[in-house]
Formats: C-alpha cells, sequence, structure tokens
C-alpha cells in the first residue's frame, strides 16, 4: 500500500490535535509559560471564578495579588520576583471567600538559556512532517514517478 504525503501530513496533524485536546483544563492561566525573574506575567482564573464575588492568586513567584474582572475572566498583571531561581512553581486562584481554589504549576527558566514549551515542539514536529511529506511528493513528481 503506498502513503500519500497529504495523507501521512493529515494523520500527524489530527494526532496533534487529539493530543491538545486530551490535554486537562489548566484553570490557573499564567502567561507567558516558562518565564524568567523580573518578567510581568498575566494570570487568570479560566472564567472559573464568578466575576461580581471576586478572586485572588497568590503564589511565592509573585505574593498575592488581587484579581479583576476582565476579556479572559477574573485576572491582573503581576512582577515574578528578581530573586525566583529557574524550577516549577504553584500558583493558586482563590475564588471568594470560601470559593473554590485550584492551583497550576508555572516554570521560571534561567534568563540566560532560551527553551522550547510543549506548544512550540508540536508546532515545530508538524512542520518537519509537512516538510518531508512535501519533499517526497517533489522527488516523486520531479523524477517522473507520479
Amino acid at each position: 500500500m503506498i502513503v500519500k504525503p497529504a495523507h501521512s501530513a493529515a494523520v500527524v496533524l489530527f494526532g496533534l490535535t487529539a493530543l491538545g485536546l486530551a490535554a486537562p483544563p489548566a484553570w490557573a492561566q499564567v502567561d507567558p509559560d516558562p518565564m524568567v525573574a523580573g518578567q510581568r506575567v498575566s494570570i487568570s482564573d479560566g472564567r472559573q471564578c464568578a466575576s461580581g464575588r471576586g478572586a485572588w492568586a497568590s503564589s511565592t513567584l509573585f505574593g498575592s495579588v488581587v484579581l479583576r474582572p476582565g476579556e479572559r475572566g477574573m485576572g491582573a498583571q503581576a512582577r515574578v520576583a528578581e530573586g525566583a531561581g529557574p524550577g516549577r512553581y504553584p500558583v493558586t486562584i482563590h475564588c471568594a471567600s470560601g470559593g473554590e481554589s485550584f492551583t497550576e504549576s508555572v516554570t521560571v527558566r534561567d534568563a540566560r538559556v532560551e527553551g522550547v514549551n510543549a506548544a512550540q515542539a508540536a508546532g515545530g514536529l508538524a512542520l518537519l512532517a509537512l516538510a518531508a511529506g512535501a519533499a517526497f511528493w517533489l522527488r516523486r513528481t520531479v523524477g517522473g514517478r507520479s
């Protein structure tokens, strides 16, 4: 059986999409992630807290900040502590007094080291698969064996 490059690329992209949809939802959203010490970040509750009741976020990275209603739910800006070393840190969102709390882990990387996150790696693999498929197709077409 001969597999066509377009078919192979579609299968790869479908698989990557399925993996993304299967990932658990992140209730506490911090952007960017990963981050570096001293960087300004956006924090959001991912629309999990009732906007009229209040919420706040807390972490050793930035202390405690009040979240205000915005386009992505309750949110705020904070600056990562200058002394934060590379590693994983919890960020907890607290919904109103007596409400639900949820925690997400974020990554602080060394400012001197460039990293690649999972989304960038998945995108790179998808592009690589597409390029390989295109090269295969071109080789067969240009070589006169279509």
